[in-house]
């Protein structure tokens, strides 16, 4: 509390406030005399007449700025009481036996009321501040924490900085020369302006690199820069600079730096959490990609050499047998080998997929997309393996973008799909329904067949599902743990289920940006 009050001593007030402040102790001495010649002329209390004057005095302290207007009152008072209540009346006189001792210790006793009054304001004010600061870092913290984005950490960390400092604000993640991030919170247009200032910049570097405050808050530092910057540091690991820019640089107190403080704490342990949070969807991610690379060498043997064996048999029979063969018989055998050739084809695209992941290096490479050109795509490219398959496809009216590598999830819908024309065994159209929930996509295809087998349901995702016949029905495990892998390289979720009335679906939902709109209407299309 000290500290805050000493830097309270050191606001410089502005002249309107010093004007006012003086008109309203002018007011209350005049009220307070007023009362004191009608209380005198009724002779009430005339042997105390000291006593208003000292209630003008702790009334001067509360609604006043200050130590000084409270002493003024105090003297004031003293001397009306002298020049109006004291005879010889309407003349000023010291020079009675005992008033000099009188007089100081009424003096003394205004200027005690005086300090003390204003002290219990600042300290109640002191108070308030405390509790809306406690408000603050309390809901900080809980928007932090539904926070799952780095720049939607940083975006709550300039909000609630602007709003409990009243300034304007830029934050910097990563070295402010050359910053992996960079946002402002400003009041005033051009309070951007004066961010990027050469001046500005060179400071905010010499906080990143010195990892200390540095700006117009610090005496010793030039008072040319206008901006007061922090480093977001802990453990002498520097993450990046805040930057505050206030209106007045006067209100800038060193009890405010020490809130910041506290609020950059806060802003550290959310991208600490969101650090661990990415490390450990990284770990994730490529314990699944152990697993899609042991599913695809189980796999492989089945999925690529029975249609090999397939091919390798009706060539074989034709080149043998060829004048043995009838019409329809030749006919059978080149629709298998075409039919297992596709296959193969498929088999070829899925491990190209594969390839852009799989790597430890490599990362998806999101940009934003139609969602609605990606499933016209993938639509177009199952028409041309399977001409009469029934595709039903439902959009929302409004354009929906989502960040995305258009390949992948191409052939997540495209393995999706042809998963179901495979093994749903019905003629009725198969459904891709897209919608929107908060800030995710929701992308289900459901077809209206025999449903999935209960027991293979739990692990349908992980390649373990694929059935072998004799018939050389490709299994479906490989195409599903490739879904899988795609998904959650793109941080999103796949999960499969049975519908009561028959059927099944799957559904992958991946995360998107909220920047654009969606009404809840949709769009059927028939493909």
């Amino acid at each position: 509390m000290r500290d805050y009050l000493r830097q309270l001593k050191r606001v410089k007030l502005s002249p309107d406030i010093i004007l006012f402040d003086f008109f309203k102790t002018i007011l209350v001495f005049l009220i307070a005399t007023s009362f004191a010649l009608c209380v005198e002329e009724m002779n009430v209390i005339s042997d105390n007449i000291f006593g208003v004057y000292m209630v003008g005095v702790a009334i001067t302290s509360v609604i006043t700025s200050g130590y000084i207007w409270g002493i003024l009152a105090s003297i004031g008072g003293v001397i009306a009481v002298n020049f109006f209540f004291t005879y010889p009346y309407f003349a000023l006189n010291f020079s009675m036996s005992g008033y000099p001792i009188t007089f100081a210790l009424l003096l003394l006793m205004s200027a005690l009321a005086s300090a003390l009054t204003t002290r219990v304001k600042k300290a109640a004010i002191l108070s308030a501040i405390r509790e809306s600061r406690a408000e603050t870092l309390m809901k900080m913290s809980n928007t932090l924490l539904s926070a799952n984005h780095l720049d939607k950490i940083i975006e709550i960390t300039l909000d609630f900085f602007s709003q409990s400092n009243q300034c304007s604000v830029v934050a910097y993640l990563g070295n402010p020369a050359e910053p992996k991030m960079k946002l402002f919170k400003t009041l005033q247009s051009q309070d951007e302006h004066i961010f990027n200032s050469p001046l500005e910049l060179q400071v905010a570097i010499h906080s990143y690199t010195e990892n200390q405050m540095c700006g117009v808050v610090l005496e010793s530092e030039p008072q040319n820069c206008k901006g007061t910057y922090i480093p977001i540091s802990a453990d002498q690991r520097v993450y990046g600079v805040i930057g505050l820019l206030f209106e007045n640089p006067d209100y800038a107190l060193m009890d405010a730096y020490k809130f910041s403080d506290i609020m950059i704490f806060q802003t550290i342990l959310a991208l600490e959490r969101q650090a661990v949070e990415e490390k450990a969807q990284q770990i994730l991610l490529e314990k699944e990609k152990e697993k899609m690379r042991s599913n695809l060498l189980r796999a492989v043997s089945h999925d690529l050499r029975t249609p090999l064996t397939c091919i390798l048999g009706a060539t074989t029979t034709l080149q043998e047998n060829k004048d043995k063969v009838n019409e329809e018989m030749f006919d059978q055998l080149l629709s298998d080998i075409h039919g297992d050739a596709q296959w193969l084809i498929h088999m070829v695209e899925n491990l190209l997929s594969i390839t852009k992941i799989s790597s430890e290096d490599a990362k998806v490479k999101k940009q934003d997309e139609i969602v609605e050109e990606i499933v016209a795509e993938a639509v177009s490219r199952i028409h041309k393996r399977f001409p009469t398959a029934a595709v039903f496809v439902s959009v929302p009216d409004e354009l929906l973008i989502v960040p995305m590598d258009a390949t992948l999830i191409e052939q997540v819908i495209i393995n999706l799909v042809e998963n179901a024309i495979r093994h749903a065994e019905t003629s009725l159209p198969i459904t891709i329904k897209v919608s929107r929930e908060k800030d995710e996509a929701i992308f289900t295809i459901t077809d209206y067949g025999k449903g999935l087998d209960s027991e293979i349901l739990p692990t349908i995702f992980e390649g373990k599902s694929a059935s072998v016949s004799a018939d050389c029905t490709r299994g479906l495990g490989i195409g599903l743990s490739i879904c899988k892998t795609i998904i959650l390289a793109h941080n999103g979720r796949i999960f499969a289920e049975n519908h009561t009335c028959g059927g099944a679906s799957f559904t992958f939902v991946l995360p998107m940006k909220g920047d654009c709109e969606y009404d809840g209407e949709s769009k059927n299309t028939n493909y």
